[in-house]
């Protein structure tokens, strides 16, 4: 099969008019090539060793009548294709000028990060006030919801299930007939029949779980009256007074009591204490993601005040809140000023780490970043077959030679 795929002769090349570049992975962080999309018939037309500029440029002085190219944030890319196609439109991908504006938005939060954690510590007291859960409308349980078996209750179920075979056996005990045929006919053990015979009532099974609990019922009852009880406390003690079952039970079944005689004094575990005085910072990234949406998509109640809080102590932040908001609409609009945005922020009065870097890098590729607001070309189709490269990888993995997979990415239709 592998020589069959082998000899398969690829298709001549048709000079595409627009162009789709991106890299991928044969190792991810060592080693990459590129693949060459035909954006008007999204089909791959090559599959290049190699991510360097130079085996770009070399394919492209070959078909050099590009009109329009869709790419990554890459020189190396943008050098190749100005060298080779000086007159072909270069399109930046918006996926990638969000997933930039990301990275830098990241390195912001963790410029900041000793202001934010000072505010925080300095409004501790009002994050500690926040109700522990948001009220949600919930059905109030009935009294049949809240219903639960005890144990002996339990007990009396299972002998319910052998009831009828007890009455069978002592129905054919008085005709005289046999144990072995009682036995045979009704499939039974011999020993279990003996012991029908032998028994006036049936006996309550003997379950391993079974305890002696109902005995300690009056001084149960008793110590959950007393407030701040622990159910531990209370185990211990009926431990000691001859308890049988374990500690697990034991817990369970002072639980169940307290619902049976519905005790309504407050445990150990729910009197109210003092909260440790410390809130756990948000993270650069979580940050980053909550900055240009709107408050109200954070489904977390104390994450959105922690936001909230932000806004309203540090203008810094609301400052890039509304850059990152301007950011967003022109790509999703795809119409706005770009250059306008990048002096705003290269001459803003606040450092802005790491947007400020990130301007200066749109600034350097400026008519690739207006193309990719204006036009509407993107990478979305070279992407889905980066992601098919992925699957094709794995399907072939041990045999996958660079010829190989390419005639795999360029003649398989589904991959």
């Amino acid at each position: 099969m592998t020589r069959i795929a082998h000899n398969l002769p690829l298709p001549d090349i048709v000079q595409p008019k627009v162009l789709g570049v991106d890299d991928w992975a044969y190792r991810k962080g060592v080693s990459y090539g590129t693949i060459l999309i035909d954006m008007e018939t999204s089909r791959p037309i090559d599959l290049l060793p190699s991510r360097d500029g130079q085996v770009l440029k070399d394919w492209l002085i070959t078909y050099n009548d590009v009109k329009i190219v869709s790419r990554d944030r890459a020189s190396s890319y943008a050098a190749a294709i100005i060298e080779a196609c000086p007159c072909a439109i270069q399109i930046a991908d918006r996926f990638h000028l969000l997933m930039n504006l990301s990275d830098a938005l990241d390195t912001y939060f963790k410029s900041i990060s000793r202001r934010i954690r000072s505010l925080i510590t300095a409004k501790t007291n009002d994050f500690l006030e926040l109700p522990e859960k948001v009220p949600v409308n919930i059905r109030e349980e009935t009294k049949e919801d809240q219903f639960v078996l005890t144990a002996q209750e339990s007990i009396d179920a299972k002998v319910d299930q052998r009831m009828d075979t007890f009455l069978k056996v002592k129905e054919l005990q008085a005709k005289g007939t046999p144990i072995k045929r009682i036995a045979t006919d009704l499939r039974m053990s011999r020993n279990t029949v003996k012991s029908y015979f032998s028994q006036e009532s049936l006996s309550p099974i003997k379950s391993s779980r079974s305890t002696n609990i109902e005995v300690f019922t009056d001084l149960i009852v008793a110590r959950l009256g007393e407030s701040g009880h622990k159910l531990m406390d209370i185990f211990r003690e009926i431990k000691k007074l001859g308890y049988t079952g374990g500690r697990t039970q034991g817990c369970y079944h002072i639980k169940r009591i307290k619902e049976y005689h519905e005790i309504e004094t407050l445990g150990y575990k729910e009197i109210a204490r003092p909260k440790i005085p410390y809130i756990k910072p948000l993270s650069s990234r979580k940050l980053t993601k909550y900055i240009g949406c709107n408050l109200m998509d954070i489904k977390d109640y104390h994450e959105r005040f922690y936001f909230q809080t932000l806004l309203d102590n540090i203008t810094e932040i609301r400052v890039v809140r509304k850059l990152v908001q301007i950011f967003k609409t022109m790509l999703a609009r795809g119409c706005g000023n770009i250059k306008r945005w990048i002096d705003f922020v290269k001459h803003s009065k606040y450092k802005l780490a790491g947007l400020k870097t990130f301007a200066r890098g749109l600034l350097s590729d400026i008519e690739a970043v207006e193309n990719g607001i204006n036009m509407s070309w993107s990478n979305g189709t070279v992407e889905g077959h980066v992601n098919r490269i992925k699957s094709i990888k794995r399907q072939m993995y041990g045999r996958a030679s660079f010829e190989l997979l390419r005639k795999k990415v360029i003649l398989s239709r589904s991959g």
